[in-house]
């Protein structure tokens, strides 16, 4: 399908080319789901009543537009007006349009018709030397947000910044605290998420400026000293460092690496000293918990994805409580409360971000193994149906009875239905 639309817009005068990380991607034989294609020498009329004849096309974007089709994204180059402002224009050259692009991996550009990458700015000889450098240092600093797209692709292919690069990413710094929130996060999401090592992205940001500047709260870590017996590994944005790249890439989902982030976030108010100058973060999590939700607002508006990373960051350190007591009871209370098996993985995290080998962590199988016999006794047994067929007039005093005898369930008053129904009718004084 491609070909063709290619094809019938060379028929119309015109010429596109796929361009971007797909192009990146083809020479790295990496997979890339998104397919960018830049059209030149033709109108949007013409290019939108093209695309129409194979399928629905949308449109997004406000200053210039985007043609989607079953997911292949269509534009225009653009090019700055007599007012500084940012227009489509389809007939400039192919090699004003590469200088345009943030990196020179990312210039090149794909001409399927004839199977032949154009690359004008030498991105094969930066990929082959794993290198990131930017194409142009005039159209570079036109977007700030590209310096945090450079700590990306640095942890996604652990390729090296050159030096007059991360020289103009400095200078940078103040203008990225400008960018939308929203875009910020789309940057943070693919470190976390598409990085083997997010760590790289992390540590360069911190040696540039960059991650006081947008995270001061991660940043500020740094200054927490743990003590050598539990964390050899040294402070808390140390460890944090090296808990972010324990999961592998198909362990993750953004909730559980936003959680590991900030996971001991909390340290940064709990700190105590107690006899023998042994260093005590009591609370921290619970601290936590509140303190990410905090963070977490100013830079998305996703309540869901807070609330759960807020839970997950509440409770990371009930594994390590439970460790020489895992019993069903135990499990079945937590479990209740947030979601198992994520949480098994930030403890995993947060246990192996210390340095050194790995231990076992047979508390882990024994917890995950319990919650499988259990889970479905997790859910609370007795409804509101349940009271009314009891006798229970509904009123307002239902949710508070039916929280109490979930309670009891919890602590393994009963463990069926039956027994459940039984339940209330002995403690009818206590549940309501």
């Amino acid at each position: 399908m491609i070909k063709k639309i290619f094809k019938e817009i060379e028929n119309n005068g015109g010429k596109a080319y796929i361009v971007g990380g797909y192009v990146r991607d083809m020479i790295l034989n990496q997979k890339s789901k998104d397919i960018d294609i830049e059209v030149f020498e033709i109108s949007p009329e013409k290019l939108e009543n093209i695309l129409k004849k194979y399928g629905k096309v949308s449109k997004v974007g406000k200053a210039y537009e985007i043609y989607i089709l079953k997911g292949y994204e269509f534009s225009f180059p653009r090019e700055k007006n007599e007012i500084g402002e940012l227009v489509i224009n389809p007939y400039i050259s192919l090699k004003e349009a590469s200088k345009r692009r943030d990196l020179k991996m990312n210039s090149m550009l794909y001409d399927i018709i004839n199977d032949e990458i154009i690359d004008f700015y030498n991105g094969k000889k930066d990929i082959k030397n794993k290198i990131i450098s930017y194409v142009d240092k005039e159209n570079f600093i036109l977007d700030p947000l590209r310096v945090l797209r450079v700590a990306q692709f640095k942890a996604r292919f652990e390729f090296e910044v050159d030096a007059k690069t991360e020289e103009l990413c400095e200078e940078l710094v103040s203008e990225v605290k400008k960018v939308s929130k929203e875009r910020i996060f789309i940057e943070l999401e693919k470190i976390l998420m598409k990085s083997k090592k997010p760590s790289i992205a992390f540590r360069w940001m911190e040696k540039i400026g960059l991650l006081k500047a947008i995270f001061p709260e991660i940043a500020n870590l740094r200054k927490i000293e743990q003590g050598k017996k539990y964390h050899p590994e040294g402070d808390v944005l140390e460890h944090t460092f090296l808990a972010l790249d324990i999961l592998e890439l198909e362990e993750r989902n953004l909730e559980l690496m936003l959680a590991i982030l900030y996971h001991d976030i909390g340290k940064s108010l709990t700190k105590t000293m107690k006899e023998g100058n042994q260093i005590h973060f009591y609370g921290h999590a619970e601290i936590g918990g509140k303190l990410v939700k905090k963070y977490l607002h100013r830079m998305t508006t996703n309540k869901e994805l807070i609330k759960k990373v807020a839970k997950l960051v509440n409770y990371h350190m009930r594994p390590l409580e439970m460790m020489d007591n895992v019993s069903q009871k135990s499990v079945r209370k937590l479990a209740s409360k947030v979601d198992i098996i994520e949480l098994m993985k930030i403890h995993k995290a947060d246990m192996w971000g210390k340095g050194g080998s790995k231990q076992e962590l047979f508390h882990i199988d024994e917890i995950l193994k319990i919650y499988e016999e259990i889970k479905n006794e997790i859910k609370p047994l007795i409804k509101g149906e349940d009271l009314i067929n009891l006798g229970y007039e509904p009123g307002e005093y239902f949710g508070k009875m039916l929280k109490k005898i979930y309670e009891a369930q919890l602590e393994e008053n009963f463990l069926t239905k039956k027994d459940g129904l039984k339940y209330v009718l002995e403690q009818k004084s206590n549940v309501i």
